[in-house]
């Protein structure tokens, strides 16, 4: 019977940048090595929810859930969000698949 957990590492390091992006912004982009940039992360998101807590805290959250969420994308596909949009629509062609039915 095979070891699954040393089948797929990736999934058991995914799941430790996820972990990790909960304590820290930008832990995601540090545990790939990538430690300028898990920096610049965690400033962004101090910033962010700094500046916008006393006026927005709502907004506040969601900047920094964003900062979050850029982090981990960027450690595991080496694509900022923005840049992940672009490049999925870039490989489809930017043809959507619809749905057509006829009406009754």
């Amino acid at each position: 019977m095979p070891d699954t957990q040393s089948d797929n590492p990736s999934v058991i390091g995914n799941g430790l940048k996820l972990a990790g992006e909960y304590f820290v912004p930008g832990a995601s982009e540090m545990l790939a090595g990538n430690i300028a940039s898990g920096l610049l992360h965690t400033a962004v998101a101090i910033g962010a929810g700094t500046l916008l807590v006393a006026h927005a805290p709502v907004l506040a959250g969601l900047a920094v859930l964003a900062v979050k969420a850029n982090s981990y994308s960027r450690s595991v596909t080496g694509h900022n969000l923005f840049g992940l949009a672009e490049h999925t629509t870039a490989v489809d062609g930017g043809h959507r698949a619809t749905s057509r039915t006829a009406a009754p």
